[in-house]
């Protein structure tokens, strides 16, 4: 993937550091008890309809009334800051069944919501599920540790709080424009080797489910298309894709995605906010790294439980054709992995 590397700052909206962020709300978007009927009445809607959370589109979850604001926010994603966060949504009132519906109908009105593991699942529960910490191809979003500074395989990645932990689970965010705007002024000689890229390890959900492979290419941290700088970026994926790939990242590789790293999580450069229980964060993951602390569940039992939708947005020219077949493929369910759930299931 041969692109023009950008060798000029960045002086929009999407170049945002957190202390510019420091007095400014505008990227919280509250639902009135307006929004909140218009929601149930939808969800009331499909329910008579016998549909389902996962089978229905925008079209069978009518939201009239908040087109104006999930307009904004669709604008707010594509060109201002690349992140909000939708705050109000009554999670304590509802069932299991009604929190995916009405959380799904959202989404349906964002964009086209897809698969992010072999299964073909469309809804992730961000959760502790207390797996083996030698598990290499472990996914963070199921352990209470550290998310280190990462992108996701969407447009948007989408996050429901329903219960926070008893300590921690703080999530970060940073503007990934930003942190090219730091690259252009104090380390331009890491920019070729981030435009050129690098192989990414697939961790077993590749197209041959095989847990050694990796990307066929390398794929760039940074590309700049249509006028925006766009970013793909997993340092533990890069550095685990190379000793997979046989060819040890060089000392200036290194070099370049250790100050990616270290900027993302840079206190001028991140913004940090504790989702409580009915927030919807919103981000684009082309020009936001998205990271989180570690937590302690509750004595009670209870436990820190989101859920994640990955999601890819309508007339999207962000990408370059070649950048997006990888960062917007979302993890294709394999039909192996579906046949063994479907006989679990049974």
């Amino acid at each position: 993937m041969t692109q023009p590397i950008l060798r000029e700052l960045v002086t929009d909206a999407t170049a945002w550091k957190g202390p510019d962020l420091q007095n400014d709300t505008s990227w919280i978007y509250h639902l009135d008890a307006a929004d909140l009927n218009e929601l149930e009445q939808a969800c009331a809607t499909v329910k008579e309809a016998g549909l389902n959370w996962g089978n229905f589109t925008k079209e069978q979850f009518p939201l009239p009334g908040l087109s104006a604001k999930l307009a904004d926010i669709d604008q707010q994603i594509r060109h201002g800051r690349g992140f909000v966060v939708i705050r109000g949504l009554p999670v304590k009132k509802y069932d299991n069944e009604q929190i995916r519906t009405l959380y799904w109908g959202l989404g349906t009105h964002l964009g086209q919501i897809i698969s992010h593991n072999v299964k073909g699942d469309t809804m992730a529960p961000v959760t502790d599920l207390g797996l083996k910490d030698n598990d290499p191809n472990r996914r963070n979003n199921t352990t209470n540790q550290v998310l280190d500074p990462h992108t996701d395989l969407a447009d948007v990645v989408a996050l429901l709080c329903i219960e926070k932990a008893r300590e921690g689970g703080m999530s970060s965010l940073a503007s990934s424009v930003a942190i090219h705007n730091e690259i252009v002024k104090n380390h331009p000689e890491y920019l070729e080797v981030l435009y050129n890229g690098f192989y990414h390890d697939y961790r077993g959900y590749g197209p041959n489910g095989d847990p050694n492979e990796v990307t066929e290419t390398r794929i760039p941290v940074f590309e700049f298309n249509n006028g925006r700088v766009n970013c793909a970026f997993a340092k533990k994926i890069i550095e685990t894709g190379a000793r997979k790939h046989g060819v040890p990242l060089t000392e200036l590789q290194q070099a370049a995605i250790d100050y990616v790293h270290e900027l993302a999580i840079r206190e001028d450069m991140r913004i940090d906010m504790l989702l409580e229980p009915g927030d919807i964060q919103i981000i684009n993951n082309y020009m936001t790294l998205h990271a989180r602390t570690n937590y302690i569940d509750h004595d009670d039992g209870r436990k820190r439980y989101l859920l994640r939708m990955w999601i890819n947005l309508p007339d999207s020219v962000q990408l370059s054709p070649d950048f997006a077949k990888f960062v917007r493929r979302g993890i294709p369910a394999q039909e192996k992995a579906v046949k063994e759930t479907a006989g679990a299931a049974a």
